[in-house]
């Protein structure tokens, strides 16, 4: 995830966000709390994405997805 890809680079994590942001590595949709990997970026093999499906109580479910960054993309 973007947390252990920040710690294994040695920057603090919000100025690796601010980067990927700058170089439109990841975006956030309106209204929308979490990042979002660009479709260039998932096809070039840097960023990968996990979609989970969260279940709550009262039986609704949401879906969260996670940016993952990849070895390929650790190294570029």
């Amino acid at each position: 995830c973007i947390t252990d890809t920040a710690k294994v680079l040695g920057v603090r994590r919000k100025d690796l966000i601010a980067w990927m942001s700058a170089e439109r590595w990841i975006y956030r949709r309106a209204g929308s709390g979490s990042w979002i990997a660009y479709q260039n970026r998932l096809q070039q093999g840097v960023l990968d994405r996990k979609i989970q499906t969260v279940g709550y109580a009262d039986g609704n479910e949401k879906i969260r997805e996670q940016v993952m960054v990849t070895a390929k993309g650790l190294v570029t």
